[in-house]
């Protein structure tokens, strides 16, 4: 188990990972696959899924250190990221979509509770609201190889361990289905795994009970750690 007040241990990472490319390897993003991706030649970092995939991270002064952890698997690879962060500094939070869907995509992106947020300033995609504690970003339009949105954000989280949960596909997959039940608070058992992420709590079964569901229910997701010092 990782406690929050201790730095990313590299053996414990090792076992996580090694389920994560078990999800990866069997995982197929039923929501990105509604349309044949305009292209698949781009090799991104992160996310978990098939289909189309984000990749997300912090970027800005207040930003420490960034390290990556790869996970590999035939023909293609990605990383999880842990980042280092000034406690009370400001940055941006920052969604890459690779091989989006002809017809758009949605994004649900779930912050630690008392992490600021400036939703109204977001570039790269439309903000479409809340969707229970998660905020609903969306990418419209046809022939769009690649998005990204860029969303200023203020360390406030608290010092430690901490994690941002993001979803992607379709509406059908997001708003109306699955992943909206989960951060509507619909799914209890689901709902605690997700919110001890957010607090810090990178356990390797809170980690897989959050992205099975979200690879079960055709969603892309990805986990960004972050510890504010």
């Amino acid at each position: 188990m990782m406690q929050s007040h201790k730095e990313v241990n590299h053996v414990k990472w090792k076992g996580l990972l090694a389920v994560l490319l078990g999800l990866l390897m069997v995982g197929v993003t039923a929501g990105s696959a509604m349309a044949t991706p305009i292209n698949d030649t781009h090799n991104p970092q992160g996310g978990i899924g098939g289909g189309s995939i984000i990749d997300t991270r912090f970027i800005g002064s207040g930003v420490i250190s960034t390290s990556t952890y790869p996970i590999y698997i035939p023909k293609l690879q990605r990383y999880l990221v842990y980042q280092k962060v000034r406690h009370g500094s400001s940055g941006y939070f920052t969604l890459s979509v690779y091989r989006i869907p002809v017809f758009g995509y949605d994004t649900l992106i779930v912050f630690p509770e008392n992490m600021k947020v400036y939703p109204s300033r977001a570039t790269g995609m439309e903000y479409e609201g809340k969707v229970g504690i998660a905020y609903h970003f969306r990418k419209g339009g046809w022939f769009v190889w690649k998005a990204q949105l860029k969303l200023p954000v203020k360390f406030t989280a608290g010092k430690g361990l901490h994690a941002v949960l993001s979803f992607g596909g379709s509406p059908e997959v997001l708003i109306g289905g699955p992943i909206a039940s989960l951060v509507n608070g619909e799914k209890p058992k689901l709902f605690t795994a997700l919110k001890a992420l957010l607090r810090g709590q990178i356990t390797r079964s809170n980690v897989i009970t959050i992205i099975a569901f979200a690879l079960a229910s055709g969603a892309n997701a990805d986990v960004l750690v972050f510890k504010e010092v």
